[in-house]
């Protein structure tokens, strides 16, 4: 933006993809205090500049020069702008009245000496450039230059006008509040605090306050120069440099670290954060860190967008700043609810919400950052001016090593609302610091196993509420919104994903082998926790991925169930009114077909403010395991009160022949004969499963009692829960054919509740479990899912005959049974 004598200059956001803007490798201003532990001393221009590989070399294109008592000079060698250009950056000392009299002061100054630039100020300095004409007059621009940074100023001199202007134009955009200061002190906001004296240039002192502020400010020190243009123009730029003479010298910016992290929260001015608004910035000690972490931070699909997006009071990045300073750098994101949020509730929703920037900011920038982000800033600017004022202030800048970081937060509460009774911001204070605390703490309950030279991690994130929150209206509603997450993986990740809906849980499993010989075993294993975590997110479920899931939920449900699951949907509701998914977590099918996605992604809200439960078979070590954790913590942190799982009523259920209409295209009709049976992991539940073998399967007693080749045939299977579960026998057949099936599969069960089984049918029952149970011991997902439930991985026992016998005395008798008819409409 050109600087005005009416609008003071600002810096200009560079707008990613998203709602989120991003500001990076901008002026930046100090905080206002001073640190301890040795933060504060100045360094020397002597230090080799950012803009350099880690071995010195400059990097590609752009040539780093340093000459005795002269300004740095970086030169970017490029061809093809329609002229070349020049910039010079100066830090200043803190303060926005300051950078802006001393910009307009330099501006005057070259414009009296015929040259037109255009000016960007800052809180703490200012960036002065030129679009060069006539190469002829490089050196008579440096001249003009060291005159506009030496010659005293004078009351009522002619840069008089200028500098009185941009002060009463800085008076005309305040920040909204006083609390407001030290973000902006950080970030270099050039706007006034209400509670921040203006300069006044009338006054008969103001002419000897702005000679001081020169100076300290305006030397070979504080200023750096860069030129961008084809190399004999670099060249040509260099060689005036050097000629040129009569600089001010002087040492670098002290540009202080604040000592303490300050919190406040204020109340809006009308038409202002309508749903409220927090922003937090970071001053952190390395320049190049800052901008790298917001470029990341800003990312379509960044863990910062899922995560706020997730919370059951959802937020949004609406800005995210990098600047790079004097000394370090500046993290700023501005964040607000995605709906309005009741005002006794908003305090706590944004301090969780604040909670969870902060860790992403610290996350993102403990990753190491080099030269490149200032490369991309530099070169990706299109006009030369923007080039050469970018390569002039990241020259400027200066590392500090071990600098801690300093966070400033500020919640603005929307003009509606007024903090707690009594909290005068107190709420959010205290609010943020549990939140905070909470982000150190284990988000998930974890279990590990090391099973050293196999090929894959495998993990397990589930729920172990798993579906009994579940009613009639919304059954299938979590198993649908695990598929939706399977479906939603990234596919760069390189991790497979894949839906769990068991009787004890609802999860997702994730897996997957090292890239290559280069990854290590703690890499694979964040890269598997991170691919599980971010795929619940409910911010990256999409509609493809919803439909994808529906269709694949869908035809399940009539493949186990049959024709729209009509029959099984009316066995579900009388055994267990209000709770049809205990007897299939899939649901049924009316329901599961009318999911839409923002129900959807509420499910999976839900669904991580509960409980969760992480299994792990790590390939290589116990490190291996907690590193899976530690990505996952990563998503969910801080946690509220984790609710426990809660514990629904059942009702009664209902008895009597029940009777159901099928599609008129159906084909066969149906019936399900079915009975009660113990519970998942109950006591009497294997038996149940005992039975189920015994009478299913080619050879079992169905087949014997129904030959398939009569028309009929008929399957059976255990289905259920924790809560609930049954024996479900299901018969198609011809609807002339149904009634007699019915009546032979009656007469079956009720002679095994009367008689047991003989003993090949028992033998055979035995010889199927033992065989199922040795297979699913050298699956890996069994092993998983046995280590989440914590049920042994030992070899079932087989039941005695007469434990047996006195279990199918009770749960098959004729008053146990239940039946449900289901014709084609004619």
């Amino acid at each position: 933006m050109k600087t005005t004598p009416e609008t003071p200059p600002e810096t200009t956001p560079r707008r990613p993809p998203s709602r989120t803007f991003v500001c990076a490798a901008a002026l930046a201003a100090p905080l206002v205090l001073t640190s301890c532990s040795g933060a504060n001393h100045p360094p020397t221009r002597g230090g080799p500049s950012v803009l350099a590989t880690p071995g010195g070399a400059p990097i590609a294109g752009i040539e780093v020069h340093a000459l005795d008592e002269r300004p740095r000079l970086t030169l970017v060698n490029r061809d093809g702008d329609p002229a070349p250009a020049i910039a010079v950056a100066f830090a200043t000392d803190p303060g926005p009245a300051t950078a802006a009299a001393l910009s307009a002061l330099v501006e005057a100054r070259l414009a009296t000496a015929g040259f037109e630039t255009r000016v960007h100020a800052d809180r703490t300095g200012f960036r002065v450039e030129w679009l060069v004409d006539n190469t002829t007059r490089i050196a008579p621009f440096f001249a003009a230059l060291v005159r506009s940074m030496r010659d005293p100023v004078v009351a009522n001199g002619p840069e008089t006008p200028l500098v009185t202007r941009r002060l009463l134009a800085l008076r005309k955009t305040p920040l909204d509040a006083p609390e407001l200061a030290p973000i902006a002190a950080c970030t270099g906001r050039l706007g006034l605090s209400p509670s921040e004296p203006a300069p006044d240039p009338a006054a008969p002192t103001f002419a000897g306050e702005l000679e001081g502020q020169r100076r300290e400010g305006l030397h070979a020190g504080r200023a750096s120069i860069a030129a961008v243009g084809p190399a004999s123009f670099g060249a040509l730029v260099a060689k005036a440099l050097e000629a040129s003479e009569g600089w001010p010298v002087g040492e670098p910016a002290a540009d202080p670290f604040p000592t303490a992290d300050t919190v406040a929260s204020y109340v809006a001015p009308p038409q202002s954060a309508p749903r409220g608004q927090v922003t937090l910035a970071v001053r952190l000690g390395d320049a190049l860190g800052a901008v790298a972490t917001a470029e990341r931070l800003a990312a379509p699909g960044s863990p910062l967008h899922a995560r706020l997006g997730s919370l059951p009071e959802a937020f949004h990045a609406v800005e995210v700043v990098g600047v790079a300073r004097a000394r370090g750098g500046c993290v700023s994101v501005t964040i607000e609810p995605e709906t309005r949020i009741d005002a006794a509730s908003l305090e706590r929703a944004a301090a969780r919400a604040a909670a969870i920037t902060r860790h992403e900011i610290r996350l993102e920038s403990a990753a190491p950052a080099n030269a490149a982000v200032a490369m991309r800033q530099i070169l990706s600017a299109a006009d030369p001016r923007d080039a050469a004022s970018r390569a002039a202030w990241w020259d400027l800048t200066t590392p500090v090593p071990n600098a801690p970081p300093r966070l400033a937060v500020a919640l603005a509460l929307p003009p509606r609302a007024t903090p707690a009774p009594g909290s005068s911001g107190r709420t959010f204070a205290a609010e943020l610091d549990s939140a905070w605390t909470k982000t150190n703490e284990p988000a998930v309950e974890r279990r590990a196993s090391v099973e050293r030279g196999q090929g894959e991690l495998w993990a397990l994130v589930a729920s172990p509420c798993g579906v009994v929150d579940e009613g009639a209206t919304d059954a299938g509603a979590t198993a649908l919104a695990m598929l939706a997450a399977a479906a939603s993986r990234d596919p760069n990740a390189g991790v497979a994903l894949e839906p769990w809906v068991g009787p004890d849980g609802v999860g997702l499993v994730a897996h997957a082998a090292p890239r290559d010989e280069h990854e290590t075993p703690v890499e694979l294993a964040r890269r598997v926790g991170d691919a599980a975590a971010r795929a619940l997110s409910p911010v990256a479920l999409t509609p493809i991925a919803l439909t994808e899931a529906r269709t694949s939920a869908l035809a399940h449900i009539e493949r186990t169930t049959g024709r729209g699951g009509v029959a099984f949907e009316t066995l579900a509701s009388a055994l267990v009114p209000e709770h049809p998914s205990w007897l299939d977590p899939l649901g049924v099918y009316t329901r599961v077909s009318g999911a839409g996605l923002e129900g959807t992604r509420l499910r999976l809200r839900t669904l991580l403010e509960g409980p969760l439960r992480l299994a792990v078979l790590a390939n290589a070590d116990a490190a291996q395991a907690a590193e899976v954790a530690q990505a996952v913590d990563r998503w969910l942190v801080p946690r509220s009160q984790a609710r426990s799982c809660p514990t629904p009523t059942r009702g009664a259920p209902r008895t009597g022949p029940l009777t159901a209409r099928l599609a008129r295209d159906a084909g066969l009709a149906q019936a399900l004969v079915a009975a009660p049976m113990p519970a998942v992991s109950a006591s009497g539940h294997d038996l149940a499963l005992f039975v189920a073998l015994a009478l299913g399967g080619e050879g079992g007693l169905l087949e014997a009692a129904l030959p398939p080749s009569n028309g009929v045939r008929a399957t059976a299977r255990i289905v259920g829960t924790h809560q609930a579960a049954a024996l479900v026998i299901d018969v198609r057949a011809p609807s002339d054919l149904l009634a007699s099936a019915v009546n032979d599969v009656r007469a079956l069960l009720g002679r095994l509740s009367r008689s047991g089984l003989g003993a090949p049918e028992f033998s055979r029952a035995a010889a199927l479990a033992s065989r199922r149970d040795t297979e699913s011991r050298a699956d890996p997902r069994r092993r998983l899912i046995q280590l989440w439930s914590g049920r042994p991985q030992t070899p079932r026992e087989t039941p005695t005959p007469q434990a047996l016998a006195a279990f199918l005395a009770t749960s098959l008798a004729e008053n146990a049974l239940l039946v449900v008819e289901a014709h084609p409409d004619p």
